[in-house]
């Protein structure tokens, strides 16, 4: 029988490792709402992380993932993968780390290939397809902007 949800201390383990970097001290422990860049929507995902508010966490983290992040995407799979704000799903884990590996991303990468085992090769295809999907709607709300609306 093949095993479909990591039990493994490594993933849980990555995530409190990021974490504690991220909010290290000298971090402001103020709410961070009145931030507005690529990068405070990240740390928005962090700080409610942070402050075990998941639901929130895993809101920004996906603002954060489709504004095209590597980042938040990481971080958006190790939700899935966890279930941590979102509903755990192995599947949507390997598309939002297939998405962060292709920007080159290395702990997306190291962190596929640790899930490998724990879903099947069709699955794991098909995750990739979703995740090229999803890179295709990223782009079309990038560059939404430049494409003149029709007559």
């Amino acid at each position: 029988m093949i095993k479909t949800t990591p039990t493994g201390y490594d993933l849980e383990q990555q995530l409190d490792n990021i974490l504690s970097f991220v909010t290290q001290p000298g971090d402001t422990n103020s709410s961070p709402e009145n931030d507005s860049s690529q990068q405070s929507t990240l740390n928005k995902a962090l700080y409610y992380l942070k402050n075990n508010q998941p639901a929130l966490a895993a809101k920004w983290m996906r603002l954060s993932a489709m504004s095209g992040d590597h980042r938040g995407q990481f971080y958006l799979g190790l939700f899935f993968v966890k279930g941590q704000g979102v509903p755990q799903s192995v599947f949507h884990g390997v598309a939002w780390l297939s998405l962060s590996s292709s920007q080159g991303h290395e702990p997306a990468t190291a962190a596929l290939a640790d899930l490998r085992k724990y879903i099947e090769t069709k699955r794991f295809k098909d995750a990739q397809c979703y995740a090229a999907s999803l890179y295709e709607q990223i782009h079309q709300l990038q560059y939404a902007h430049l494409i003149p609306p029709a007559p």
